[in-house]
C-alpha cells in the first residue's frame, strides 16, 4: 500500500461522493459503465429528482432519458425506481448504516453495499471490484478461486488497521494503470517483486520488448 500511495491518488468521481442514498443509486447507475459516463447520468438524474420520494414518484421513461449515457439504461431506471420505493417502504427514506439490510434493497448486492459503507458512511471497509478482486490475487492476498466474501475478509485481515477503506482507491488506479486484467503492464509494475502471479514474468518480457522496439504500424 505504502509503495502504491506514492504513486496513485484518485479524484472520486461524483456519483460516490454524495450521501448514502445518493451513492447508493450512483452505485446502480455504475454498474459496467466508466466513470465519466455514469457521472454525467448521475449529476443530470439528481439536478431533476432530489430525494428518494421524488425518484420514486418519477416515471420510468422520464429516468431512461435522463441517464442515457449508462450502459443497459433501461434496466438500471427500473432498479433506481425499485430501489428508492423500497427505500421509502421499508427505511423511511433514510438508508441504513447495515449491510444485510443494504443487500435487501432491489439491484444492490455486497459490491454496491459496501461501497454505501465505505464511501459515504466513512466504514473502514473494502469495496471489491473487478481491479481489487484481480489485484488481490495476484499478490497471493487470496487464491485465484475466492470469491467476494472470502477476497474482503483476507483484505481486510492483512491491511494495516484503519487503512482498509483506502484498497479500493489505490488498487482500482493501480488496476487501470497497470494490472489490467488482460495485457497488464507488468514491465513497469511498482509492485512487480511482491506479486505471486505465475505469468507476470511473461508479461513482463512481452511488455519490455514492445516498449523498447514499438509496435509496427501496419501499412495499407
Amino acid at each position: 500500500m505504502s509503495i502504491l500511495k506514492k504513486r496513485f491518488q484518485r479524484n472520486l468521481p461524483s456519483h460516490i461522493r454524495g450521501d448514502p442514498f445518493k451513492t447508493l443509486i450512483g452505485c446502480i447507475l455504475s454498474a459496467r459503465t466508466r466513470d465519466e459516463f455514469t457521472d454525467e447520468a448521475y449529476d443530470a438524474l439528481f439536478k431533476r429528482f432530489k430525494t428518494p420520494t421524488e425518484l420514486a414518484r418519477a416515471s420510468e421513461s422520464q429516468l431512461q432519458k435522463l441517464i442515457k449515457p449508462v450502459n443497459f439504461y433501461l434496466t438500471k431506471a427500473r432498479r433506481i425506481k425499485q430501489a428508492a420505493e423500497f427505500v421509502l417502504r421499508n427505511f423511511g427514506g433514510t438508508i441504513p448504516l447495515d449491510r444485510a439490510k443494504l443487500m435487501e434493497v432491489p439491484g444492490i448486492g455486497p459490491k454496491c453495499a459496501d461501497i454505501v459503507l465505505s464511501y459515504a458512511f466513512g466504514v473502514n471497509t473494502v469495496a471489491v471490484d473487478t481491479h481489487v478482486d484481480t489485484v488481490a490475487k495476484r499478490l497471493g492476498v487470496v487464491s485465484e478461486e475466492a470469491n467476494y466474501e472470502e477476497v474482503k475478509s483476507a483484505l481486510v485481515e492483512h491491511a494495516p488497521s484503519g487503512n482498509v477503506s483506502e484498497l479500493n482507491d489505490l488498487f482500482v488506479m493501480f488496476g487501470r494503470a497497470i494490472c489490467h486484467k488482460n495485457h497488464p503492464k507488468c514491465y513497469v509494475c511498482p509492485v512487480y517483486d511482491y506479486c505471486e502471479w505465475s505469468a507476470k514474468s511473461t508479461y513482463r518480457t512481452q511488455g519490455s520488448k514492445l516498449k523498447h522496439t514499438g509496435r509496427k504500424k501496419k501499412v495499407d
